[in-house]
């Protein structure tokens, strides 16, 4: 058989194959380098794609894997009264936060975990979960690890639901406790001390420095807030100094990043990045004129003025019924507290009365008549009248409040007569004395730095024609009843108590009217200035200065004559002017009192607008509002009154 012939079996142990030739051997050699060519090409290809082109991403997700960055917050700056008196900081508290992306994704698991939670915080279930972006949609890939959470996670894919969202601040240190002990079946909660807003103060001034609030998804999308650095869950200004300077006060976040084990506990700190601290506001608020203000103001509601007619610094704001802002700086707001705080009941204690809530100025408005008529020429300090108590209007008798018998402009406005600015009204007609109150300022916002003001009414011919049907009136004529009613300041005309304090001002100055300014400078934290407050006038009053004396000398009067309305509103060794009004609510009801003023009359310091709104029974300018005004003048001042040292 071949195959017994065949060597390699029947010698197997001597049996040599015979050699291959060069050229196979070559063969043979260059197809295996090619093959380990390739093979190391492949390596070193997949080696430079996982360390150069992904290495950063792939090293970001390892830390991320073994660490956690928390968010400090940023302190918000210290607003000071214009002495340096502290009005608003911060004290350290615990606060609770949720990180969304960190919560299960299954429905009932998220919601076990929240509920238990709330437990621990002894907050409704519905309130924490409002606290919190939604979760994401069924389907999501449960993922952990910082960096893989904002690839795979939907709900990550803006980065928002990596970042911790304050749920509730203010805790005991027995709920950290609670929390930290119960980490495992908590994912996604943690508890650290931040910087929380504080009110030292209380009430005080409140309507003037404003309140925070947590920040809305609408301002969360704001570019000017995005550039703060703002997320889910912060305060930010909401009202008042804390809104209109928000970008000063609003500090920068740090970090702290931490290692952690595989159940997410923090082993040790890695580093930290500091916060940066917001601003320091100095405003020009004195906090003793404030609190005697309020004081002087009581439980009464109304509102008071105070600023200084050279330049328009405000030195005294205030608002009843009054908050207390610190309310707002704790999380969640409770629903009962938002509900009591707009319950009509409480007359909305968080309306600003004194730029956001235009009344019928009454007789303050004379100030108004008096300037439109001696500049327009209808009246002069020569044009006497005869007051018998009222004046024929049509089938009925408009009356003034008394009999005053021979008066001319100073008297008149002295003894507040009625009679006199009723013929006065009709002499200078409606539009140019409409025209004469958007001259000191009236109809228009005066563009204080704080939120909410509104602007009031002037009305006019073309303005009723225009509004009437607006309000269902389809009599749209001009009558002389409503020449009469302006020219006291009745009927349509609503001003604010802060227009009011400017038509005083106006007059203490000589006919110029700068814009009030309640924040004087900002201090950045290098101590360098950010901003300065300059002086700005707003309108110069087209007034002779022997006119301005004159309407000077009725103001005067009203104080200091015989026959003045409000001789309570004096101070010993300092002469002051004023004017009085009591203001008609709708349908002739119980009246508003008023009462403007500025002293010293010969230097003006202060300019003075006190405002009582009626609860039921009629208020009086110079019986009610005054003695008011007197306080806060006796206050800036240093003076003594009724018997007690008012130190400043």
């Amino acid at each position: 058989m071949a195959s017994l012939r065949d060597p390699r079996r029947r010698y197997p142990d001597v049996y040599q194959p015979p050699a291959a030739s060069p050229e196979e051997m070559g063969a043979r050699l260059a197809v295996l380098g090619v093959g380990i060519g390739v093979l190391l090409l492949l390596l070193v290809g997949r080696l430079w794609y996982l360390q150069v082109l992904r290495g950063p991403e792939f090293r970001e997700a390892a830390s991320a894997n073994n660490t956690q960055e928390v968010r400090v917050a940023a302190p918000r700056g210290v607003i000071e009264d214009r002495s340096g008196k502290v009005l608003v900081t911060n004290r350290a508290q615990f606060t609770v936060s949720v990180t969304p992306a960190d919560l299960p994704v299954e429905p009932a698991e998220r919601r076990a975990v929240l509920t238990q939670l709330a437990q621990l915080l002894e907050l409704p279930i519905e309130e924490l979960t409002a606290q919190l972006p939604p979760p994401p949609p069924p389907g999501a890939v449960p993922v952990t690890g910082g960096a893989k959470r904002r690839r795979a996670a939907p709900a990550a894919a803006d980065g928002k639901d990596v970042v911790p969202v304050p749920v509730a601040s203010g805790v005991t240190m027995r709920v950290v406790s609670r929390i930290a002990e119960n980490r495992v079946r908590l994912p996604g909660v943690s508890a650290q001390a931040e910087p929380i807003r504080h009110y030292p103060q209380g009430r005080l001034a409140a309507h003037a420095l404003g309140s925070i609030g947590q920040i809305t998804p609408n301002e969360l999308e704001a570019k000017a807030n995005a550039a703060l650095g703002y997320a889910p869950g912060d305060f930010i200004g909401k009202t008042g100094v804390e809104r209109t300077y928000d970008k000063f006060l609003a500090g920068r976040e740090g970090a702290a990043l931490f290692e952690v084990d595989a159940r997410g506990r923090r082993q040790r700190e890695l580093g930290t990045r500091a916060p940066t601290a917001g601003d320091t506001i100095r405003l020009c608020l004195d906090a003793t004129v404030q609190r005697a203000a309020e004081r002087a103001l009581g439980a009464r509601h109304g509102a008071a003025v105070a600023l200084d007619p050279r330049d328009g610094r405000v030195i005294a704001l205030t608002s009843s019924p009054t908050y207390d802002p610190n309310v707002f700086a704790r999380r969640p707001l409770k629903a009962s507290v938002w509900k009591a705080l707009n319950d009509p009941a409480s007359n909305f204690p968080l309306q600003n009365r004194a730029i956001a809530s235009p009344q019928p100025p009454g007789s303050t408005f004379k100030i108004v008549t008096a300037a439109a008529g001696l500049a327009t020429g209808a009246i002069t300090i020569a044009t006497g009248d005869y007051c018998t108590g009222g004046i024929p209007l049509g089938s009925r008798i408009k009356r003034c409040h008394s009999v005053h018998g021979h008066t001319n402009v100073i008297s008149a406005l002295a003894a507040s007569c009625d009679v006199f600015f009723y013929h006065a009204g009709f002499r200078i007609e409606p539009t140019p004395l409409a025209q004469w109150a958007g001259h000191f300022g009236l109809g228009a916002k005066t563009g204080i730095d704080l939120t909410t003001e509104v602007a009031g009414t002037v009305p006019s011919p073309a303005w009723k024609a225009a509004m009437a049907p607006k309000f269902g009136n389809p009599d749209t004529g001009w009558y002389q009843g409503d020449t009469a009613n302006m020219a006291i300041g009745q009927g349509d005309v609503l001003a604010t108590p802060l227009q009011m304090a400017l038509v005083a001002a106006g007059i203490a100055n000589n006919g110029v009217i700068c814009r009030p300014q309640v924040v004087d400078q900002v201090i950045g934290a290098d101590k360098r200035i950010r901003y300065k407050r300059k002086p700005e006038v707003l309108r110069r009053l087209p007034l002779a200065p022997d006119q301005i004396r004159r309407i000077a000398e009725g103001m005067r009067a009203v104080v200091a004559g015989a026959r003045g309305t409000s001789r309570g509103a004096s101070l010993p060794g300092i002469a002051v002017a004023g004017k009085s009004g009591s203001a008609e609510t709708r349908g002739g009801g119980p009246t508003h009192a008023w009462f403007i003023a500025y002293a010293p009359v010969e230097n003006p310091t202060i300019a003075v607008c006190v405002f009582l709104e009626t609860r039921g029974a009629s208020l009086h300018g110079g019986s009610d509002a005054a003695p008011v005004a007197r306080r806060i003048m006796a206050a800036h001042f240093g003076l003594e009154v009724d018997g007690k040292k008012v130190t400043k």
